[in-house]
């Protein structure tokens, strides 16, 4: 039976629970936790019986022949999938590729301005003051707008 199948009935109960006794139960920990879900169907029962409650006794069953039930698809955490298929993609594609390093050094640095051109937003003047280091940064204009619109 599927983990939400198990909620399901877990909740079914949970909600009748509050209902006709006033108990508040964890439908979460109950579909996982076999001790408390066997302590919840027995107070269940013994409620059934008491106050006359055939629903409570039916949903009780089903919640023990579901948890008598093997869960059917062992589930792992997101993070740990992720981390896994990334490291077997990796064990497979470990090999270089045939493209050439685009990683360059200088030269490949001085040859982007004539590649992509001038920057549209020239107050920032980024490529310069981040690749001369000692060249002095052109001051800004303080009548420039700041941000677009005018919004700040």
């Amino acid at each position: 039976m599927l983990a939400s199948e198990k909620i399901a009935i877990a909740a079914h109960l949970h909600v009748l629970l509050r209902r006709k006794t006033g108990r508040v139960t964890d439908t979460e920990w109950m579909a996982q936790n076999l001790e408390y879900a066997a302590e919840i169907v027995r107070f269940a029962r013994v409620k059934a019986m008491e106050d006359g409650h055939p629903d409570l006794a039916e949903w009780a069953g089903k919640l023990e022949r579901a948890m008598a039930e093997p869960q059917k698809a062992v589930s792992r955490p997101l993070a740990q999938a992720a981390v896994a298929a990334v490291r077997q993609n990796n064990a497979v594609n470990s090999q270089p590729g045939n493209f050439a390093d685009s990683r360059g050094g200088p030269a490949s640095v001085q040859d982007e301005g004539a590649e992509y051109g001038q920057s549209a937003f020239a107050e920032s003047q980024f490529l310069e003051s981040s690749l001369e280091p000692g060249k002095p940064r052109k001051p800004r204009d303080p009548n420039a707008p700041r941000y677009v619109g005018g919004i700040r």
